[in-house]
C-alpha cells in the first residue's frame, strides 16, 4: 500500500512539472503565430509573337495509274511457240516476249520472194527489150518515112503512079502502128508499178514472218501474260501487258473554289497508306481547264517518282494540296484569339497581368493565324488560359515558351 501511494504522488509531480514548463514557454512568447495568406493568380501558357510561314491545305483522294500502260497485241495470228516472260519481269524495248509458229509464214515468204525475183527478171528483160524496140522502131520508121517522101516527090514530078504513092503511105502507117503496139506492151511490162506490186507482197510476207517474234515496244514491267505455248494468239487480244512504274501519277478532282489556287509544277505531298506512313513528293503536271461534265470537278494530274517500284497502279492516295501560302508574316496560335464584346482580342502578359489587345487578323490555317495589326514582335500572348482571364487579372506563366 505504501509503495502504491508513493507511485501516485510521483506521477502527479511529473505532470505538474510538464504543465508549468508549457506555461512558461507560452508566457515567454507573448505573440500569436502569423497566418499565411496565399496570393491568387491564374496559371497561363504563352507564346512569343514572331513571324511564321502560313499554309492552308486541302486533302483530296485519288488512285495511282501508270504513266505507260501498253497492251502488246500480235500483228499476225498464230500458234504460240514460246513464251519468254512472266508477270513481274522487267523488260527492255526490243526484248522478245513470245514467238509464234513460223512454218506457214516461212512458206508464204519464200513463195513471195520467188515471185518477186521472177517478176524482177521479167521487168528487167522488158526494159531492155523496150529500149531495143524503140531504137529499131525509130530506124525502121525513119526509112519508111524517107521512102514515102521520095515516092511523093516522084509522084509530084509525074515519075511515080498514085498506086505507088498509096503503097508507100500505107507501109509507113502500118509500120508506125506495129511498133507503137509493141512499145506500149513493153512499157507496161517495164513499168515500176508492175514490180512494185510484187515488192509490196514480198514486204508483207517478210513483215508477217518478223511479226511472229513479238517484242516489247517500250521498257516496263510485265503486268499480264495472256498466252500459253500451243494455244492460238489472235490480233484481238493482248498477249502481254506492260506497265512502266518508274514514274506513276494520281489524278484528283478539285472544286471550283480551289482550282485557281493551284499552279502547274506546284510540289505537293502524296500519301499512299498501303505503301508507307511517310508521304511522297509529287508535282502537279497539269490542271484541266474544264470541269468534268458529271462531277463538275476539275481533274488535276500529279506525277511522282517511283524508283523502288513500291507504288503500284490501282493503289489509293491522299494528296495534300497547298491552297494558300503566306511567308514571313506575323502570326500566333489560332486559339489565342478570342471574341469578346464583338471585338477580336488576344491577351498579352505585361507585369504579370493580363492585358487585352484588339487585333486585326488575316489568313487562318486552323493552327496559326495572321496578325495584321494590334501586336508587336516579342509580345507574350496567352495561348492557354485565355478564356479564364480578363483585363488586369493576375497571371502566372506556367507553360509555353516561358515555362
Amino acid at each position: 500500500m505504501l509503495a502504491m501511494k508513493i507511485g501516485k504522488k510521483g506521477t502527479i509531480q511529473i505532470l505538474l512539472a510538464v504543465l508549468m514548463a508549457i506555461g512558461l514557454l507560452t508566457g515567454c512568447s507573448g505573440k500569436k503565430p502569423a497566418e499565411t495568406v496565399a496570393e491568387k493568380y491564374i496559371p497561363v501558357e504563352v507564346e512569343t509573337v514572331g513571324n511564321k510561314t502560313l499554309i492552308n491545305t486541302a486533302i483530296v483522294s485519288g488512285k495511282i495509274s501508270s504513266e505507260t500502260e501498253v497492251a502488246v497485241i500480235p500483228k499476225v495470228p498464230g500458234k504460240v511457240e514460246s513464251v519468254n516472260v512472266k508477270v513481274g519481269d522487267i523488260v527492255h524495248k526490243g526484248e522478245v516476249l513470245f514467238t509464234l509458229d513460223k512454218t506457214d509464214l516461212n512458206t508464204a515468204y519464200q513463195l513471195a520472194e520467188a515471185s518477186y525475183q521472177n517478176s524482177k527478171e521479167q521487168w528487167e528483160a522488158a526494159k531492155t527489150s523496150l529500149e531495143r524496140t524503140k531504137a529499131i522502131a525509130a530506124e525502121k520508121i525513119a526509112d519508111a518515112q524517107k521512102t514515102y517522101n521520095n515516092t511523093k516527090a516522084l509522084y509530084d514530078a509525074g515519075a511515080a503512079s498514085k498506086t505507088q504513092l498509096d503503097q508507100a503511105e500505107l507501109g509507113l502507117k502500118e509500120l508506125k502502128s506495129t511498133y507503137e503496139g509493141q512499145i506500149d506492151q513493153l512499157s507496161i511490162q517495164a513499168s515500176d508499178s508492175s514490180l512494185n506490186l510484187v515488192e509490196v507482197q514480198l514486204t508483207q510476207a517478210r513483215d508477217a514472218l518478223d511479226n511472229a517474234t513479238v517484242t516489247a515496244p517500250v521498257d516496263g514491267m510485265v503486268s499480264q501474260v495472256n498466252v500459253q505455248v500451243g494455244n492460238m494468239a489472235t490480233s484481238t487480244q493482248a498477249g502481254v501487258s506492260l506497265t512502266d512504274i518508274s514514274s506513276v501519277y494520281t489524278t484528283v478532282s478539285v472544286a471550283e473554289n480551289l482550282v485557281n489556287r493551284l499552279q502547274q509544277a506546284d510540289v505537293v505531298k502524296v500519301s499512299v497508306p498501303s505503301v508507307s506512313e511517310n508521304s511522297f513528293e509529287g508535282k502537279i503536271e497539269n490542271i484541266s481547264p474544264s470541269a468534268d461534265s458529271q462531277s463538275h470537278l476539275y481533274p488535276v494530274k500529279v506525277v511522282l517518282e517511283n524508283a523502288d517500284g513500291l507504288i503500284k497502279p490501282g493503289m489509293f492516295t491522299k494528296v495534300e494540296l497547298t491552297t494558300d501560302k503566306k511567308a514571313d508574316v506575323m502570326a500566333v496560335k489560332s486559339e489565342a484569339v478570342v471574341l469578346k464584346n464583338d471585338k477580336t482580342i488576344v491577351y498579352v502578359v505585361q507585369d504579370d497581368k493580363a492585358v487585352a489587345k484588339e487585333v486585326a487578323t488575316g489568313l487562318d490555317t486552323g493552327v496559326d493565324i495572321e496578325i495584321l495589326k494590334g501586336l508587336a514582335k516579342g509580345d507574350k500572348v496567352i495561348v492557354k488560359g485565355q478564356t479564364l482571364v480578363d483585363e488586369g487579372h493576375k497571371v502566372k506563366i506556367v507553360g509555353g515558351e516561358e515555362s
